[in-house]
């Protein structure tokens, strides 16, 4: 299974990354990178892959998404994340992705970025929240196809190409 991520510019890679691994190994969890999901479920080589990636991106520069606040959920990919505002450009390049990679899938987009995955009671969720205080913007130059399985460790970056304009 292949999903495409919207990653951080380092600077806030570094940032949201210490958060991850803080939370990480405060509640005895897996880290990983920091992103947004753009989809998931992508049944693509590598090689087709980069050449859709590869064409696609001339159109599109870094993005700076938004905060809208932190939330979470009793789904395990969205147990801790910070919730981001629906921005016009975040919306567009999601909706181009979704049409160059001709899924029939059907996907929901609901642009965040995780903090931790883990099954935990709802206080716990709770305390996190209250424990952080984010920055209320990222920049976001990266596009990512990873190869993700249900283990998180095995997760694989296959194809990595930079926004640039």
């Amino acid at each position: 299974m292949i999903s495409i991520w919207l990653c951080p510019d380092n600077k806030d890679k570094l940032y949201l990354q210490h958060i991850i691994n803080h939370l990480s190994d405060i509640h005895n969890s897996v880290p990983f990178l920091p992103h947004c999901t753009l989809l998931s479920g992508v049944k693509l080589n590598r090689s087709e892959l980069a050449k859709i990636l590869d064409k696609f991106i001339d159109n599109f520069g870094p993005i700076i998404v938004k905060s809208k606040r932190i939330s979470y959920s009793n789904i395990f990919w969205k147990t801790v994340y910070i919730e981001l505002a629906d921005r016009k450009n975040l919306i567009s390049l999601q909706k181009n992705i979704f049409k160059q990679i001709k899924s029939d899938k059907k996907y929901k987009f609901e642009p965040h970025i995780s903090l931790i995955y883990k099954m935990m009671p709802e206080y716990i969720k709770k305390e996190i929240i209250d424990s952080l205080s984010l920055q209320n913007s990222f920049k976001m130059n990266k596009v990512v196809a990873v190869k993700t399985d249900q283990n998180i460790v095995d997760w694989e970056i296959i194809v990595e190409r930079e926004l640039y304009a």
